[in-house]
């Protein structure tokens, strides 16, 4: 299976921006895999705006392309994620 990012943090630099769907809503959002930060759009991200994940009780899934490209990152540069 592809998993997808949206580039580095810019707050610890140290991790990727994995896209996730959530299970309930479907909604799509990015979750930083150092630092824990939560982005529910690209916006938050120039906010500075975002959530700590890990108060977040939702389940997630891997989102997948056909999850990104509906939505609100669909016009935001993505990568796949390299093993």
């Amino acid at each position: 299976m592809t998993t997808y990012h949206a580039g580095n943090c810019p707050a610890c630099r140290n991790g990727r921006l994995f896209l996730f769907r959530k299970t309930d809503t479907g909604d799509v959002y990015g979750h930083y895999e150092e630092c824990e930060q939560g982005f529910r759009s690209p916006d938050e991200i120039d906010a500075k705006s975002g959530f700590l994940t890990l108060l977040n009780p939702s389940d997630a899934q891997w989102a997948t392309a056909a999850d990104i490209g509906r939505s609100v990152w669909a016009n935001y540069e993505i990568f796949p994620a390299q093993p």
